[in-house]
This record gives C-alpha cells, structure tokens and sequence, in this order.
C-alpha cells in the first residue's frame, strides 16, 4: 500500500505473486487490475454489487438490486465502525454473515417487500456460491493504494502489503497502521477487511485486522509455520500452504474467533496461529480416524506450551467436532471449580457468533439432562461433577448415556492423570467415546508419578497412557522462538539465613570434623571443596546449619518485596502473585504485609486466598480470620462478603479475586488487587496479562514449576519484556529445579530460551550499545549540527535505538538501579541523548521515539532533583522575577541562570517550546513590557496565542483562506500530520485565489490539490510549536 509508483522490482513481486495465487483457485479479472487501468474502492463496492446479485438470486426474486436497493446496503454498511464489528456480521446467523431490512423497491416480479442478504458463508469452502477474487493496485478516495486485496464473495476480507527484499516488515506494518489511521478502514466498505498480511519475498507475517488503531501491537504478528512448527518465509511456500484455497477461507472463517468478552477493552477478533490449526486438524483426523490406514478413530493430547492460547485452540476443536455428524456431544471437562466459570465464561464470549451453543451445569441432574438432549453441542463441566454422575449411573445401574458417542475434551490434562476420577469417566463412556487431553505440561515416565491401576491391571502414570499417543506439540521455547509467550527472568535471593557458600563449606568441615574424627583436616577439606554449591545447601539442611524460621524470614521476604515495588510493579500498573506452602503460613504472610505496609505509611492491596475446607478439614482457617480478609478485602473493593453465605460467602469470594486479579494493579484502579498470596490455587490454568511477577517461598519441580511460573509469560507489549520469578528459598536448590524442567519442557536447562540473560550480562550489552551511539552524536547537546546530514542522523536513529531497546530491557529487571559506571552513562547524559532524538525526529514529521523505550517514571531529572520541562522553567523565570512600578523585570544574573535552564529544556527534546521561550524572553521580558499584574506563565500563554493567531492569519492570506475559518480548524485539530483536517471541505471552499498573496500558479483546482497537500504538514507544524 504506497503512492509512489513501483519500480521495477516491485512490479515484478507482485505479478509473480498474483501469478502463483491463480494456481489455487484465485481468479485475476481485468476489472479488478489496477496495472492495466484505474481500479478504485468504488470499482470493488461495484464489484460487491455483482456478488450479491449472484449470491442473493432467490431471495431477490430474479429481480437484481436498484440503485435505491444499494443505497441502503451500503448506508448500512457504513455504520460498522471497525473490523471486528464487521466480523460480527459476517457471522451473525450460525456462521453466515447477513445484511438485514432492505426493503425493495415497487416491482410487480417480486413478493417480497423486507429482505436479509447472504454476504458470507463460512462453510462453504471451494464450493457453493464462494467466489475468490484477487484485486491489484486499488486507489482510495484518501489518495493511498492497497498492494493486494483477496475478495471472497466480493468482500475485502484479506489485505496485503508487498515490499521490496531491501524493505523490513516493520515497514509494511506501519503503513497499514497509518493508513488505518488515514480512515481507510473504518465505516467503510473496507471496515469488512479482517486479516492483514505484509510480506516481501524472504518473510512474511499476518494478524487480525485490528479494530483501532491504537490495537496494532507488534507481539500479536505471527508467521506462518509448518507442522513441525518450522516458520515458512519463502513467498511460493507461504501461498501453497496459507493463501490458497481452502485454507485463506479458513483463515478469515474457521479459523477467525471472535471474543464478545465482559469487558469491552477485551472485545476483538483473533485469527488463529499455525500450531493451533495444527492441533485442532490432528485432533479432527484423530476422530475421524483419517490418520491410521485402518480408519479407526481414537485419543491423544496436545502438548502446548503454557500460555499459548489452549483456550481458544480447545474451543475451537470443540465448536468443530461438535457440528460434525456422527457425535453426540462435546464435552469440555476442567478440574477446578474456578476453571469452570473461567472456562465457560470464555466458551460463551467465543461461542456468541457460532452455530453452537454451550451449557454449563450447576448440578448433576441437571447435567445428566444435558447430556440426554438431542441438541448437539459443547456442555463444560469439571471433572469432579462428571465422576459424581457416573458414580450415580453405576450404583443405579443405568447405562442410558454409556452407549453415547461422546468427544471428551480435557483441560490441564496434566492434573487428570494423578486421580481415579478420569479413569472412573473413561470406563463408563469406553463403547463409543473419544478422550483428548490439552496440557502445557505433559507428564513422562520422568515425573516420577504415582498413578493409578485401571480394570486391566496396568498402572496409569503418563498423559499418554491415560488419553493415547501426543498429537501435536508446541514446546515452551518454540514459543518464546516465535514471541507468543514471554521467557522468565529468574531470580533466586538468600534473605539473610546464611552469610556465603564459603561460610557453609567451614561450619560443614566442623561439622563432619565432629562427626568423624579420624578423617584428617585435608581429607575433609577435599570432601567439602567438592561439592557444587547446591550439595553445599543439601548438606547445610541436614546438618542443621540451613534452616527457613518463619520468625525471621517472612519479615525479610516482605521488605525485599515492598523495597522494589514500585519498580517491579511499574507504578502499580502490573501485579503479582505470592505463593507459600500451607494455609497458615498464606495468613501469616498476609499478616506481616499488612504490619509493614502500615509502618511505611504505603497504600498496597494485599489480598489472599486458599481452598475453603469444610468444618472437619483439619487444615481450615478459623472462621475469625475468613471474617477479617473480607473485611479488609472490603475496605479497598467496596464489596461485602459474608462468610458461610451461600450467596455472598466463600465462593463468591474467590470468584472476584480471581476475575479482579486480572485487571493489573491498583495503579490502573484503586480497587484492583495488587498482591495476591496463595498456596497452591491459580498456579495452573489462570491467565492474566497483567501479572509479571511470581514470588516462590516454596519448593516447586517439574510440571509444577513451569505451570508456576507461565503465569507470568503472558503477551502484552513493550513494557512486558518478559515474566519476573524471585525465589526466596535455598537458590542453587531450586535453579536446579529450574533447570530439570526446562530439560523436560524446552530445549534443555541454561540453553533453553526460557531463561532470560542475566542483568550482569543485559548491563554489560547495555554498555556496549551506549559505546557504539557515542560516535555517531558525542555531543547530544550539538544535535543541530546532524539536521541537514541524512546519512548522519540515520546512524544516530539506528545507535539510539539500539541502545533505547537495550535500556528497556535492562529497566525491567528486579535489580535494575541507575549505575553510571555500569551503563556507561549518567543518567543526565541518557535523557540529553533522548532529547537530541526527540529534536531530530520529532512526531509532527513522522518521527517519534521507538516503541520498545518506557519512559522513566519519576526519573526526568537534571542533576536528581528537578524535573525539566516547560512547566518547571515557567514557574522558576516566575519565582525569580521582580516587580518594578508594575512591570516585571529581571537581573543578568537571573537572566543567565533562565538561559541555561531554556537550553536544558532543549537538551530534553523540547527544542520547540525552548526557542519560544527564549523569544518571548528576548521580546517580552527583558525589554519590560510585562505588566505585574499577570503571572509570567499567564503572560506567556497570552503570548503564543497571539503568535499562534499571527501565524494562521499569514497563512490563510497567502492561500487566500477565510481565517476565521482557519483557525477553527487548527483549534480543532488533534493527531499527526496524517490526520483528518477539520472543516477541510468548508476552507477549500472558502478560497478567494483574488486575495492569495503567494501568487497562486496554475487555475484554482492546482491551487487548491496544492493546498490540500501542504495543510496537514503546516497544521501539524504549528500545533506542536504553540502547544
């Protein structure tokens, strides 16, 4: 999508592209090709008008739509704000997209005087009345040009964005981010596009068309891959297996979810990525029996990481098997409480515009209703709930629902295998039901697992002995490979209990020396120099030299925690969670956050939960002590919970916690949570993008550590780099633990891409890139000296932001701490550099900081003690000056101290604002001609008003412009030079070429294309100076 004209490179690409499409039932009518003649928006809404006529011939009676009839389809079509809306519609009745309340026009051919148009039909795939058209080269009434658009039944629903191999991606994605900005794809005819793909001939990406733009978020741009999770760039390849036909059907209809959330921030539509795809076709031919030459159907799970969308892929295999003929039912089986209202409320925002519908259960009479229905369909429940009815059934020896053909989908199917529950359902249901289990964590024979006997006396210990072989897999570090889950920084702290490795070994050599008094100093000295550090603290705990007392360490834990939180949270916008082992000792946590908290005179909100027991539990919480959580719980959210209350009890309690916990921190909402300490609940299968932190005061192994710690892994953006783990327990122990598992789970220990680099080593790059930016600017306060050298400014932006991405990283970790020497930098230095950027490549002229750089919160300062900007220089100039027989004056000392202080705000990147005030300085203030009677920064605001009039006045005389109407335009103006002008129709209007005094060459039409061109980049020029 670009204005300027291809060469010959370009031309090239896209014509062997649009070549190779042809080969997969995509269709090139000359109409449609923008390179044989003018093809506009206009011509593929005329185009649209044909395929409704074609697709619509029974509805409309033989009788083809008038321009009327047209009229409204497209008024209507005009309303849909944003592309998912628009997904809405093309899924509105059981996964057909429809027009509705067309009312016809008089003709005695037709009965029929109200209609529902068919615009989409997601079924039929290759067939039907599908059509797939390719259009090229397609110019828009806003002056931009679409590459590629693929029609399916005439409607936009892909578009592609072709570069040259010298051209990077992140190209291509800024462009459709611009001209989503420019309008292109909002209450329009292309608001129907829902899948964007940029590509040049060595890689290519796509993502859901987002629904603003703010929403275009590069962590959520994948690739394609192939089954073996292998990304596919080469261009023929991307085609064969991704744009053909059926799958580009698929992509934009099966494959689309849309997510009617709770809240509307969460509300959009999603493609799927390739290994989801992949699982759910496994699963599909697994059923069918498609993959086996016998054509038996049978189970199997899927290995995928933590936090890499087994929701969605779950649901979607699910929607899928249950609207193909020949089940009875699909079964969607969690094993806890909280994942079955979290589960169902996600089934049930994803299921709002599907052919299905999905039932939850309360009770198991109610279940055994629901799954004695005739109505297929998705019914999610736990596995507890399932056992209880087959237990029913059994004792009353009903087998109404055994010879159902059942497909059974279980979540975290890592938790199933350890119990009897799952082999009780299977043994019911064994006749003619199909098993498959989802798990980011599979177990193996390395797990060590208990298990269970089943009736054939064979011991039932593995995920694949208890659902049959893995059918696809998508390991944790193929994940963060590919950007779709997050790696750990981890950290592992000694809180005081023991002073060195060094010391141990000598109060260990003590110990043995005592012990066994016949081995000699030298012997024992060998003995002990021979363990690794983590034989060290094994050796400690059993002699009794290493030990965790609760007295001494919870309090140090805590202020450890409370010491970086501001940091670590990011000023309470993310949040964190705390587990301990045992009930009391979440209390006694809890306990002691409330008693530091208060000492510091801080604002947290801590919350706690745990599994609530019965009164015979012999591990339950006093009822006192439920009483004061929801007490303080309600003095933060405003909710009153009432303990043993049906209604307003326990369970409803940790229902909110647990949705509210999802929201961040209270930096985003005082009523949010900010810690949350647990035991053993919300370690596996909660999903929260706002949590970035996990602290460990406890043992964790194997599945049960990386279930823990991807809670943190989550996708969010930039200032989420990664997902933070600070263990406060035996640190060589458990990186250890760490490592076992990710040689289990990733790619093997230290080597797996799960482990971020340490902060030694992200400083020591951090330095390395703040050396290689010194050359290209040593002097970031003589950044006017690159302006007119194109090739010296491109380094410095190429240098800074390297280093600027380094930086990010570098923030982000738990022990991050300004350090000249280690950076290789003061800090005063850094934000001059950032400045020196600012002011080269300001917003206003398509530049901007790059993305990855999170402003310092609370660290904009000059010399640690003040922040710099155009507020604090007002009110220091106005501190400083004198009154004198009513006019404010200043001395040379003063005025040199304000001098430097404007040059700072320059060095800062506010190089505009510092030249405006050092005029009005220069004009105003030193010559005396403001009055007393104002504050300066009133003067000052009364000042670049007037300028800023002056200006417009100037401009709209040498267009010839209405300047009253003008400067209503500027004040209305709000964005970037690529924005919307305000009243843009009303001022070309308003043209007098009489009383230009540029001398307009040409007739009025090139004076006023002229006009249009120059507008936005002198509006934008001049909001930015006078804001």
């Amino acid at each position: 999508m670009s204005n300027a004209p291809k060469d010959a490179t370009e031309k090239a690409f896209q014509q062997n592209f649009v070549k190779e499409l042809t080969h997969y039932k995509w269709d090139t009518p000359d109409y449609l090709d923008g390179t044989k003649q003018k093809v506009t928006v206009q011509d593929l809404v005329n185009n649209w008008r044909r395929e409704l006529n074609r697709i619509n011939a029974d509805q409309l009676e033989g009788v083809e739509l008038t321009d009327g009839e047209f009229k409204q389809v497209m008024a209507k079509v005009s309303l849909i704000s944003n592309s998912y809306e628009a997904a809405k519609i093309l899924a509105i009745e059981e996964s057909k997209g429809k027009i509705d309340g067309i009312y016809r026009d008089d003709n005695p051919k037709i009965t029929r005087q109200q209609i529902t148009l068919t615009i989409f039909k997601k079924a039929e795939v290759r067939g039907g009345d599908s059509s797939y058209q390719i259009a090229r080269e397609i110019q828009t009434p806003n002056g931009n040009r679409f590459d590629i658009v693929l029609l399916i039944n005439g409607l936009p629903l892909i578009n592609i964005e072709q570069k040259r191999t010298d051209k990077s991606l992140d190209e291509a994605f800024g462009q459709f981010q611009r001209y989503y900005r420019d309008g292109e794809y909002t209450n329009n005819f292309m608001t129907f596009s829902q899948m964007m793909v940029v590509t040049t001939e060595i890689e290519t990406r796509y993502f859901a068309t987002p629904k603003s733009v703010d929403e275009f978020n590069p962590s959520f741009v994948f690739h394609w891959s192939d089954k073996e999770n292998k990304p596919i760039n080469n261009w023929q390849h991307v085609i064969k297996h991704f744009l053909m036909i059926p799958m580009a059907h698929q992509m934009v209809g099966d494959y689309l979810v849309i997510d009617e959330a709770k809240d509307e921030e969460n509300r959009r539509h999603m493609v799927m990525r390739p290994y989801q795809v992949y699982a759910l076709q496994a699963i599909e031919g697994a059923a069918f029996g498609w993959d086996n030459p016998d054509k038996l159907p049978h189970g199997g799970f899927v290995w995928h990481t933590t936090g890499s969308g087994k929701t969605i892929t779950s649901f979607k295999t699910a929607l899928f098997l249950s609207t193909r003929a020949g089940f009875d039912k699909v079964i969607f089986l969690v094993d806890r409480r909280e994942l079955d209202n979290r589960t169902s409320e996600n089934f049930k925002a994803y299921a709002a515009y599907e052919a299905v519908s999905v039932d939850t259960t309360k009770r198991t009479y109610l279940l055994k209703q629901q799954l004695n229905t005739v109505k297929s369909g998705i019914v999610v429940t736990t596995t507890f709930k399932l056992n209880s009815l087959v237990k029913e059934l059994e004792e009353n020896h009903d087998s109404s629902l055994a010879d159902k053909k059942f497909v059974f989908i279980i979540d975290e199917a890592h938790r199933t295998t350890m119990g009897q529950m799952m082999g009780t359902i299977k043994n019911y249901f064994k006749k003619n039901s199909l098993f498959y289990g989802f798990t980011g964590t599979p177990l193996f024979d390395e797990n060590h697992i208990k298990g269970k006997i089943n009736e054939k006396s064979e011991l039932i210990n593995t995920t694949e002995k208890l659902f049959g072989p893995m059918l696809h897999q998508y390991t944790i570090d193929e994940a963060i490979s590919d950007g779709n889950v997050l790696g750990f920084h981890v950290d592992y702290i000694n809180t005081g209990e023991f002073k060195s490795y060094d010391d141990l070994r000598e109060k260990l050599a003590e110990k043995i020396k005592e012990e066994k008094p016949d081995l000699s100093d030298r012997e024992i000295e060998r003995i002990v120099a021979g363990w690794s550090e983590a034989e060290v603290e094994v050796q400690a705990v059993k002699y009794g030299l290493l030990q965790y007392q609760d007295e001494t360490h919870i309090p140090r834990v805590v202020e450890e925690i409370l010491n970086n939180w501001e940091s670590q949270s990011q000023s309470k916008e993310f949040n964190a969670i705390l587990t301990v082992q045992f009930k009391n000792r979440v209390i006694a946590y809890y306990d002691e956050f409330k008693k530091q908290i208060a000492e510091r005179g801080e604002n947290l909100n801590v919350a706690m939960t745990f599994s609530f027991g019965n009164e015979n539990d012999p591990d339950n919480i006093p009822p006192e002590s439920i009483e004061k959580m929801f007490k303080d719980y309600g003095k933060f959210t405003g909710i009153e919970f009432i303990s043993g209350d049906k209604k307003h009890g326990e369970d409803a309690y940790f229902e909110d916690v647990v949705d509210r916990a999802t929201r961040g921190g209270s930096g985003r909402n005082p009523k949010n949570i900010d810690l949350l300490i647990v035991a053993a609940q919300l370690l596996t299968g909660y999903d929260s993008k706002r949590l970035n932190t996990l602290y460990v005061d406890r043992p964790l192994e194997l599945q049960g550590l990386i279930q823990a710690y991807s809670r943190t892994n989550r996708v969010f953006g930039s200032n989420k780099e990664f997902g933070t783990i600070v263990n406060f327990q035996f640190p060589r122990i458990t990186e250890e633990s760490v490592n076992k598992a990710l040689e289990l789970y990733g790619s093997g220990g230290k080597s797996s891409l799960a482990i971020v680099e340490v902060y030694e080593t992200a400083v020591r790059n951090l330095k390395i890139k703040v050396e290689e930016m010194f050359p290209t600017l040593p002097d970031p306060t003589e950044w006017l000296s690159l302006k007119d050298y194109e090739d010296a400014k491109a380094a410095f932006k190429a240098a800074f932001w390297e280093a600027a991405k380094q930086m990010n990283s570098v923030e982000q970790y738990y022990e991050y701490k300004w350090d000249d020497l280690a950076f290789g930098i003061t800090e005063h230095a850094w934000l001059q550099y950032r400045g020196a950027y600012r002011n080269l490549f300001p917003p206003e002229v398509g530049g901007g900081e790059p993305e990855p750089v999170r402003l310092l919160v609370g660290k904009t300062k000059l010399s640690g003690t003040q922040v710099i900007d155009a507020a604090h220089i007002l009110s220091l100039i106005g501190s400083k000056l004198r009154s004198v027989e009513g006019i404010q004056t200043v001395d040379n000392e003063t005025l040199r101290i304000i001098y430097e202080q404007i040059q700072e705000l320059s060095n800062m990147g506010e190089d505009g604002q510092a030249r405006l005030l050092r005029e009005f300085v220069d004009t105003e203030l030193v010559p005396g001609k403001l009055s007393s009677s104002l504050n300066f920064d009133e003067s000052f605001e009364i000042w670049k008003k007037g300028r800023l009039h002056m200006a417009v006045v100037e401009f709209a005389n040498g267009w010839g412009l209405d300047s009253e109407l003008l400067e209503k335009s500027v004040s209305a103006f709000s964005g970037p030079q690529t924005a919307a002008i305000p009243y843009i129709d009303e001022l070309i209007a308003s043209v007098d070429l009489s009383k230009a005094t540029n001398q307009p060459i040409g007739n009025r039409l090139s004076h006023n294309m002229k006009l249009v061109r120059e507008l936005p980049i002198w509006i934008a020029g001049i909001k930015a100076r006078f804001n």
